[in-house]
């Protein structure tokens, strides 16, 4: 869950957000997006029992804002 960014901080109208994902141990990244009133996405087909570094960034129609410090996640089993 992340929080809006502060209207001093916008560069524009936000029209959407991308969070990156990338595992420090496998061979496991990619990126979704996520829209602009949206303030949490769920992440699937993660590798079970690895740690991924998440980081967050706001669109404009000038493009992609500056990313945030990563968080880092380690992900559980998988519930089939």
């Amino acid at each position: 869950m992340w929080d809006e960014v502060p209207a001093d901080q916008q560069n524009g109208i936000i029209t959407g957000y991308n969070i990156t994902y990338h595992s420090q141990t496998e061979s496991d990244n990619g990126s979704v997006l996520a829209g602009p009133s949206d303030r949490q996405k769920t992440l699937t087909n993660l590798k079970e029992y690895v740690l991924y570094n998440i980081r967050l960034s706001a669109s404009t129609v000038k493009g992609d804002g500056p990313t945030s410090d990563p968080v880092v996640v380690r992900t559980n089993e998988d519930s089939k």
